[in-house]
Formats: C-alpha cells, structure tokens, sequence
C-alpha cells in the first residue's frame, strides 16, 4: 500500500463548510492559533473605531438627494465573518496542500481551528485532523499523526480513511497487529472488500498464514468474479504452511496457463523436493524451464534433486549455470565440488574447493567470508585419493580445530597418518576417534 497515494485521497477533497474541524496541536501550534485569533480580534476592534470615525466626519444633515442616493448604494463591510474566514483559510490550506506546500497548509489549517466547533461541526473538524495526521506522515512524525487520528475518531469514529491511513502508519512502525485490526476496521466501515488482499499480505508478513489464507479468500468472494491468480496464490498460502499435496493440486490446475504455468511447474518442484520425492521434482523443474521459467533457484534446487538422486554428472552441470546465473554462489561451488568428487574428478574438485575456500595461489583470504568446514573435509578426501596426503593432513585439522565432523574426520586423518606410517599420530587419532563418539 503507497503512503502517497492513501495521503492523497485524504488530503485531496475538501468540504462544504456546513461543519468544522479541529486538530490535536503540538503547543507552538496552539500559541499559532491563539495569535492569529487575537489578530482577528484586533482587525475587527479596528475596523469598528474606524467607521465610528468616518459617521462623526459625515454632515449633521443629508438633503433629501443625498437620502435617495445613499439608499440606493449597497451597504459596504469593513470585515467578514466567521464561517467565511473559515471558508478562505480551508480554500487556502487546499491549494497549498495541492501544491505539496505543507508548510503554508499547516498555517492555514491551524488558521481553521479558531473558527471550528467540534461539536457543531464534527465532520469538519475530523476532516481537519485528518489532514493534519496525513501532513505528518509525509513529515515522518508519525507519533504525531496517529495523536491525531485518534482525535479525528474521537470525534468522527466512522471516519474511514482515518483508519487507512492509521494502517499506513502502523505499517510504517512495523506494527503490523495494528495495522491489521486498523485495516479490517476499514474495510467494515467503507465495505471496500478488495482491501482483504493487502489484509492477506500482513497476515502473510506476520506469519499467520491460515489467517492469510482465510483473508486471501474474503478478498476473492467479494471480487464478484473470477480472479485469475486466487487458486495460485491459494497454493502459495498452502505450500507455506506445509500443505503440500494440497498445494500441489492448486498448482497443477495452472499447470498449462499461459502466464502461471511456469511458476505453477516450479513450485509444485518446491513442493516435491520437500516430500523427498526428486524424480518428481526434477520433472517439474524440466517442465519449468521448458515453459521458460527463469526463477531464481531453479538450477540450484534441480542440482540438489540431481545429487541426491545420485545424478552426479546432471547435478554438476546444474550447479554451474546455478555459480553463473543465481546468488547461490559458494553453496553451489561446494556442491559442484561434491558432485565432482563423487564422479572421481579429484584434480576438479580440488580446484573448485580450493576457489570456494579461497586459499589458492596469489589469493587474499577475506577475514569476514565464513566458509563451510566441509569444503576444507571434503578437498582433504580428494588430495588423500591423489595421494597429495600433507595437504590433506592440513585440511582435516582445519576441520579438527573448527569442531567439525570429529569422530570421522579424526579417523579419516588417521589413515593419513598410517598411509605416511607415523603410528603415533595414527594411534592418536584414532583413540580421538572412539573417545568422541561416546
């Protein structure tokens, strides 16, 4: 939901000024107003002396000619009154609020207080809170903003747009409990019902998903048609909350549209690829990037399916276009390197390993990059195959002073160390072994 564009619809009408708003100030704008109607009160005080003035100046006797004439002249007033101050200083706050002058807005606002009786004229009165509350959202006062939409309800509670833009505001403070009630409080009083959609969507950002789902389908009943996403997305709300048969049937109704059946292939792989079902998710993977799915994942997640499969040579050549073309980058060289290693391409996986851990020739190790302990396991079971066995001493101490894997990596050393016949080394490692696995 854009701030502009509810702050908008609030700012953007005014009223018939039959009623009157008033608005919860911070102090400097009560001492605005109070001058400003002490002004008022002296232009009028002067304009009273001023016209006693001009009646003592005028003749003690009028001819009869001068009696007709000023008859027929309109009688001329040196002021206006209440409701057209009223009247001028809203038109002016309009204007200037049109004109994204909140600054002036604010004065002239401040300006309508004086002349505004809540009681009188509650709908004006609300309305100028309103806008006062909207003006400091745009400001980012929203402490400010929700003081007066609290006001304006007090006043007006079935003040809709009061609520829309307390939604923004909660929103905005990460409050999304009340965004939310503040939101359903709109929707009831404006009985806008696509609102549910964005009511959907808080829930979801929340992590109440069924309540997500429950308001995903308040918004597709009150759309009065069909919608075209709502069985997607319905699948989405499923497959979040671990309903995955179910999730999978939504998807499959997609699964030949022309705009959802991609997306529908490729989370109906997600959905698989968690029941452990990787044949099924390779498929729908393949179908996904037939229909010419691009999603970010697609590589990765089908290279985890391949390697779990046992796919080596397919799961590597997954996780390359996944190091080319996704954010995944070091998981996937780790898991090239694994995929590499399990197709005996030692001198390969090395050397992947070896640019994952960056620890190479002319590399500059980067303090702050953490790096899975298995790459370092991993690369010392490959240099141990091609009987590089110092390099793999030093990979699998790594691992030992990291605390990873210790009772195999310990054993693993250990036939290192009996390959290179130090038997004390061998021993030791080997009693390690048994002592931490128990």
């Amino acid at each position: 939901m854009d701030i502009r564009k509810i702050i908008a619809a609030s700012l953007a009408a005014g009223l018939l000024l039959t009623a009157t708003p008033v608005i919860a100030e911070e102090a400097a704008q009560t001492e605005e107003t109070a001058q400003t109607e002490e002004a008022v009160q002296t232009e009028e005080a002067a304009a009273t002396e001023e016209a006693a003035q001009t009646e003592e100046a005028a003749p003690a006797e009028e001819t009869p000619e001068a009696e007709e004439a000023a008859e027929e002249q309109p009688v001329q007033s040196g002021t206006i009154d209440d409701t057209q101050k009223l009247d001028a200083s809203y038109t002016l706050a309009l204007n200037a609020i049109n004109a994204e002058d909140y600054e002036t807005a604010k004065e002239y606002l401040s300006i309508c207080f004086a002349y505004c009786d809540p009681v009188n004229n509650p709908t004006m009165y609300a309305d100028l809170l309103l806008k006062r509350a909207c003006i400091d959202v745009i400001e980012e006062k929203n402490d400010l903003a929700l003081l007066n939409l609290d006001a304006a309800l007090r006043v007006q509670p079935d003040l809709a747009d009061a609520y829309l833009v307390r939604t923004q505001v909660y929103s905005t403070l990460g409050d999304i409990d009340q965004a939310i009630a503040s939101l359903e409080k709109y929707i009831e009083l404006s009985e806008d019902t696509s609102l549910y959609e964005t009511v959907a969507q808080l829930q979801e950002a929340n992590g109440n998903i069924e309540a997500a789902q429950e308001a995903y389908d308040k918004f597709v009943a009150g759309a009065g048609e069909e919608v075209a996403e709502a069985g997607f997305q319905s699948g989405l709300y499923k497959m979040q909350a671990g309903q995955l048969d179910e999730a999978i049937a939504a998807f499959e109704a997609y699964a030949e549209d022309e705009t959802y059946g991609a997306g529908a292939m490729y989370n109906i792989g997600i959905c698989k690829m968690n029941q452990g079902d990787y044949a099924g998710a390779i498929e729908a993977f393949n179908s996904c990037e037939t229909k010419g799915g691009t999603f970010e994942g697609l590589y990765y997640n089908r290279g985890i399916c391949q390697l779990l499969s046992e796919a080596w040579e397919d799961a590597a050549a997954d996780f390359e276009r996944s190091i080319e073309s996704e954010p995944y980058v070091d998981d996937a060289r780790f898991n090239l390197g694994i995929s590499q290693m399990q197709q005996d391409k030692y001198e390969e996986a090395v050397a992947t390993l070896t640019e994952l851990i960056g620890d190479g020739e002319g590399a500059e190790p980067d303090p702050e990059r953490v790096v899975n302990d298995g790459a370092y396991y991993y690369r010392a079971v490959c240099n141990a195959a091609l009987g590089n066995l110092e390099a793999a001493i030093t990979d699998y101490t790594v691992c030992i002073d990291h605390g990873y894997e210790l009772a195999q990596t310990y054993y693993q050393r250990a036939q290192v160390y009996a390959a290179l016949g130090d038997t004390e080394n061998q021993n030791s490692d080997l009693q390690n072994s048994l002592k931490v696995a128990g």
